[in-house]
């Protein structure tokens, strides 16, 4: 199993519409050996990288619609694996947080979404589930969802709201571990 290489785009870029972040995915149909060894990998990103939580695959290059979340700092949970999702419906409050992403590294941004998602989605082998999240983790699967329709956290920030840098995305070295 190997790390995969994380696309990250400069400030400069971050609305560019031809980066492949900004496309949209296509339906996972294969769910053979090629498809488990890329979700063993992608798996295997998240947790290489410690602060990360969610990893959408076209932030490695694979236009395809599937996501891994993980929101234990040590990422001993079980990985939250969702394929070909599709959001039934968003309720409850609204509330805002501040997201940032692994591919738009040194910013950060307030976004607004609903606290409870109903989210239907493909397991790892291609299993139709139905599930409803809350709280935090709802808010960070609308964010791994927006990635699979090319929608950036900071599309969805309030005009005129600035983004703000931070320096604790850089991908560290190997050397450094």
């Amino acid at each position: 199993m190997s790390v995969l290489p994380i696309i990250q785009i400069e400030k400069k870029d971050f609305t560019i519409k031809s980066t492949i972040i900004r496309q949209t995915s296509q339906q996972v149909s294969d769910f053979g050996d090629g498809f488990q060894k890329f979700i063993d990998e992608l798996i295997e990103t998240l947790k290489d990288n410690p602060i990360a939580i969610g990893l959408a695959a076209p932030q490695v290059g694979k236009l395809l619609r599937v996501s891994v979340i993980n929101l234990n700092k040590n990422k001993e949970e079980p990985t939250l694996i969702i394929v070909n999702p599709k959001v039934v419906s968003w309720s409850g409050k609204r509330d805002k947080k501040k997201e940032s992403c692994m591919s738009l590294p040194h910013y950060r941004g307030e976004v607004e979404r609903r606290q409870k998602v109903i989210l239907s989605f493909q397991n790892r082998y291609g299993t139709q589930q139905q599930e409803s999240f809350k709280g935090f983790l709802a808010h960070v699967i609308g964010h791994e969802v927006d990635h699979l329709d090319g929608i950036l956290y900071i599309d969805k920030m309030e005009k005129g709201v600035n983004l703000e840098p931070v320096d604790f995305f850089k991908i560290p070295d190997k050397k450094d571990k």
